[in-house]
């Protein structure tokens, strides 16, 4: 199998039409509410989509102003039907504890949509002129194909900030080309704590940013080491919490932090890698001159929380396909790496593997990697992943968990130099066992069995990886999600932006949960053949 360094389809180029539900395409006719603006109010900015509980059912219109407002609400309605009804937001602010700044954003929770339908709607208060813009939910419980897309580490697109490159904002346009259901965000947001006094400005550079495509589907966002903010309450999150409504967990005390929710036959869970994480790489607090080291707050809630999830998602009949994405990641080959993360190898892959979890992305390596297939581990003391298949292009998620590396979002510094490779092809990786001091390189090598795909282009250092859902014909049938990444030249100011390149492409599957039941009366030859039939 050729290496996709050596792949003639590594230049195939894109080519796709305008996202569906851009502002543009929207006849004046949809227009649901008009007011008129009132000088000196704040307008409505950094406007985005997040899913509720119930993708199918549920959307959270959030949004900014710079000052607080009157009557925050949204106004919704069908492109076909008009104007709908109008559902007031829930406020909340946080002070930036570094500089005083006071953010005010707005959140208004739709409920009782219709599943896998198209909407409008306006955001507006009390004198602003309302903006508009578009969404479809998801498709109702059950199989369905979908499409998203995922990167992590994006920063604001504005280059005057630091960790940021103008090529942040080729990404969120990227996204729009591709068109997806929604968008995974994996850590690293805005990298406003490498900005601490202007914290807030970084943040609202990279929500408006985000805006130009989170306001036409969901961004679901997990959070990075870089989200835990110096000034920002106890765990660093007040800007993250405050600006996103996510899913519930149903914890009291750290409702964001992570959370699960379920598209057609996919669950997808988001979680706090920090918590998990033996690496101390977030914000000094200038009060101690020491790292806020948050992992372990939870005292095992998230986990629990977690191992409760996975054993109904795979002991039902609804879920085929598990998605779990963080920031921090396993297993890194790159140069670079902050290391494969003994935390996360102790705590987190053994409910992986005893849930069969079939893919892992994360970001914080500002690269791409992709793992063989892994279940256990080797002998040795660090854990290391073991490889259950080796084929580059089709692969048996039930046999082993697949882990990407998406960290080629559109910050303006890069990992893509790997280690060097023994006599057989195999390279080496560095892992992190303990804590260590702030920012202080791995502690321990191993052989990197476990890797697959790595892209050494550094002409092509951005990339955003899309997934398309296929769920397959009939119950106990093949499904798969084929995987495509494309990687990207940095955006210039001088424009255009870039047009992604595709890189690396392969096909997950696995057979759905909704098979036939053991006890079914059918006559065995015939149901036998069915399900061999059905697998082809």
């Amino acid at each position: 199998m050729a290496h996709p360094s050596t792949n003639p389809s590594r230049r195939t180029v894109l080519r796709t039409g305008t996202a569906v539900g851009a502002l543009a395409a929207l006849p004046a006719s949809t227009l649901l509410w008009t007011q008129p603006a009132v000088a000196g109010t704040p307008g409505p900015e950094q406007i985005h989509l997040q899913w509720g509980s119930e993708p199918s059912r549920e959307m959270t219109v959030s949004w900014a102003t710079a000052a607080s407002v009157s009557r925050p609400r949204v106004r919704i309605g069908t492109p076909r039907e008009g104007a709908g009804r109008t559902v007031d937001a829930r406020s909340r602010s946080y002070v930036d504890g570094l500089n005083k700044v006071e953010t005010y954003t707005h959140h208004a929770r739709l409920t009782g949509l219709r599943p896998d339908t198209s909407y409008v709607y306006e955001v507006l208060h009390d004198g602003a002129q309302p903006v508009r813009g578009t969404f479809r939910t998801a498709p109702a419980r059950g199989r369905a194909a979908f499409r998203f897309t995922s990167f992590g580490d994006l920063g604001t697109g504005d280059n005057v900030f630091s960790k940021s490159s103008i090529h942040g904002a080729a990404a969120v346009r990227q996204v729009e080309q591709f068109a997806p259901l929604f968008h995974l965000l994996n850590g690293d947001l805005a990298y406003a704590n490498n900005n601490p006094q202007r914290q807030p400005q970084a943040w609202n550079a990279f929500m408006n940013n985000m805006a130009k495509s989170a306001a036409n589907r969901p961004w679901m966002p997990t959070p990075g080491n870089h989200e835990v903010e110096a000034g920002g309450g106890e765990l660093g999150y007040a800007s993250y919490l405050t600006r996103f409504e996510l899913p519930d967990n149903g914890t009291r005390d750290h409702c964001g932090n992570w959370y699960g929710f379920q598209v057609g036959s996919v669950l997808f869970v988001s979680l706090d890698g920090n918590e998990i994480a033996v690496e101390d790489d977030a914000s000094i607090d200038p009060a101690t001159g020491r790292s806020i080291y948050i992992s372990g707050y939870s005292e095992g809630a998230q986990l629990r929380w977690l191992e409760r999830l996975l054993s109904r998602a795979r002991n039902g009949s609804t879920v085929d396909w598990i998605v779990v994405y963080l920031h921090q990641f396993a297993m890194s080959s790159s140069a670079a790496s902050h290391g494969g993360d003994m935390g996360i190898r102790e705590k987190l892959l053994p409910l992986l593997d005893r849930h069969s979890v079939d893919l892992v992305l994360a970001g914080h390596d500002h690269d791409y990697e992709r793992t063989h297939p892994v279940r256990g581990t080797e002998p040795g003391g660090l854990l290391t992943p073991a490889v259950a298949d080796d084929d580059l292009r089709q692969i048996d998620t039930s046999e082993g968990t697949v882990h990407l590396i998406l960290g080629g979002g559109g910050t303006a510094g890069h990992d893509d130099v790997y280690l060097p490779a023994d006599a057989d092809g195999v390279r080496e990786a560095s892992v992190r066992t303990q804590r260590l001091t702030y920012k202080a390189d791995p502690d321990a090598k191993e052989k990197a069995h476990w890797s697959a795909v790595t892209d050494p282009d550094t002409h092509y250092p951005y990339g955003v990886a899309v997934f398309d859902v296929d769920p397959g014909l009939v119950p106990g049938g093949r499904t798969t999600i084929t995987v495509s990444y494309y990687h990207s030249v940095p955006a210039t100011a001088a424009g255009p932006f870039p047009t992604p390149v595709l890189y690396d492409r392969f096909t997950l599957y696995r057979d759905r949960s909704d098979g036939w039941d053991d006890n079914d009366d059918r006559d065995e030859d015939e149901t036998t053949d069915t399900r061999t039939a059905a697998r082809r």
